[in-house]
C-alpha cells in the first residue's frame, strides 16, 4: 500500500473532527421530499436513488459563498505564496479563489463579466470544478445539500431542487435530472504559480462576517487517512485513496496521472494519449500539479478513489506499462 501523500498548506492546519462524516442514514425515497436526506425529492433520477446517501450535516449548515469580492494580490495577506488556489479566466479576466476558502463554503455563486459560474471545491473528492449557472436560458443559483453520491459531495439548485454531481457534471435527481452543465477549465496551482501564469489576476477575500477561522481546516486528518467513508461503485486499493491524481477523458477513454507515479519520474513527464501531448509537473511538497492539456481534453483534479469511482474503467500512467 502506498504511503500517505504530502500534503502541506502554506498555513498549518489543526486536525479537526470530522464528525459529520456519519453513518449513512437511510435511502428510503419519498416522491414529496425525503426527511432523512434532507427534505430533497428522488422521484427521478440518473443514478441508484439509493445510493445517493445522506452525508451528515443538513442542508446549508455548510453555506455557499454567494457575493465574493476580490482583491490584487499584494493586498491578499490571506494567501502566501505557496497557498493553492483553483485558478479561472474567462476572457481578459483571471481570479483566483484560495482553496482554504473555498473548501469551507465548497460553493461559490460568482459572475465574470456577463457569465454567471459556480466555482466548487469537494474536500471529499479533493476536486476543484468550475461551471456554468446557466442552463436552459435560467441562471441557476447553487447551495450544499448535505448529501454524499459515490463518496463525493451533492449540491443544489434553489430553483427547483434539483441534486447535481460535481464529477458527473449533471443532475442526477429531481426536476432538471440528466442536464448536464456546461464545463469551465479550472487550475487548482500555488498562488505564485498561478500568479506567474496571469499577473492580472485577482484573489477571491476571506467572506464576511467572518466568523469562520480560514486558517484551520476540518479535513486534515481526513487528508491522510486511507479510508473511503461511503460507498463507491469501484475502487482500487492498490494506492492510496487519498493520493492526488490528475484524470483525463479523450475520446471516452480515461488515464490517471498519480502523483507518486509522477514523483518517481522525477516530477515532470510527456506522455501522448488518444493523440494528444500531456504535460504534468507535480510539486511533492505541496501536493498540486502544474499541466499543459488541450483544451479539447476533459480535465479533473481529485482524490484517487474518486477518479476511479467515477472513472471505472481508467488506466493508469507510467513510465513502465501498467494495467487498468
Amino acid at each position: 500500500m502506498a504511503s500517505p501523500p504530502a500534503h502541506g498548506r502554506a498555513i498549518q492546519r489543526l486536525a479537526l473532527s470530522l464528525a459529520f462524516l456519519c453513518t449513512p442514514a437511510s435511502a428510503s425515497a419519498d416522491a414529496a421530499g425525503d426527511p432523512a436526506r434532507n427534505g430533497f425529492s428522488f422521484e427521478k433520477c440518473t443514478v441508484a436513488c439509493e445510493s445517493i446517501l445522506a452525508g451528515g450535516p443538513s442542508r446549508d449548515v455548510i453555506v455557499s459563498e454567494d457575493d465574493p469580492t476580490f482583491v490584487a494580490p499584494e493586498e491578499a495577506h490571506w494567501v502566501a505564496a505557496n497557498t493553492p488556489v483553483i485558478g479561472l479566466v474567462l476572457g481578459d479576466q483571471a481570479r483566483a479563489y484560495p482553496v482554504h476558502l473555498v473548501e469551507r463554503h465548497q460553493v461559490v455563486n460568482d459572475r465574470v463579466g456577463d457569465k454567471a459560474i459556480a466555482i466548487l471545491f469537494d474536500p471529499l473528492s479533493g476536486s476543484p470544478l468550475a461551471f456554468e449557472r446557466e442552463v436552459e436560458g435560467e441562471v441557476l443559483e447553487f447551495g450544499v445539500s448535505g448529501l454524499v453520491h459515490n463518496a463525493s459531495f451533492v449540491f443544489y439548485d434553489r430553483e427547483t431542487e434539483s441534486l447535481w454531481s460535481p464529477l458527473r457534471g449533471e443532475a442526477i435527481a429531481g426536476k432538471r435530472v440528466g442536464q448536464k452543465l456546461e464545463r469551465i477549465r479550472v487550475r487548482q496551482e500555488t498562488a505564485s504559480s498561478w500568479h506567474e501564469r496571469y499577473p492580472q489576476t485577482v484573489v477571491m477575500e476571506r467572506p464576511a462576517p467572518r466568523s469562520i477561522d480560514y486558517r484551520y481546516s476540518p479535513y486534515s486528518s481526513y487528508w491522510v487517512e486511507d479510508k473511503i467513508p461511503f460507498p463507491v461503485v469501484a475502487r482500487d486499493d492498490r494506492y492510496h485513496a487519498k493520493e492526488v491524481v490528475v484524470g483525463i477523458v479523450v475520446n471516452g477513454k480515461a488515464r490517471a496521472y498519480l502523483g507518486s507515479k509522477l514523483t518517481a519520474a522525477g516530477g515532470k513527464m510527456v506522455d501522448r494519449f488518444e493523440g494528444q501531448e500531456i504535460r504534468i509537473e507535480y510539486d511533492t511538497e505541496h501536493a498540486v500539479f502544474r499541466w499543459e492539456i488541450p483544451k479539447s481534453v476533459l480535465v479533473v483534479e481529485s482524490y484517487w478513489f474518486a477518479w476511479k469511482a467515477f472513472q471505472p474503467e481508467t488506466d493508469i500512467w507510467s513510465q513502465a506499462p501498467e494495467a487498468p
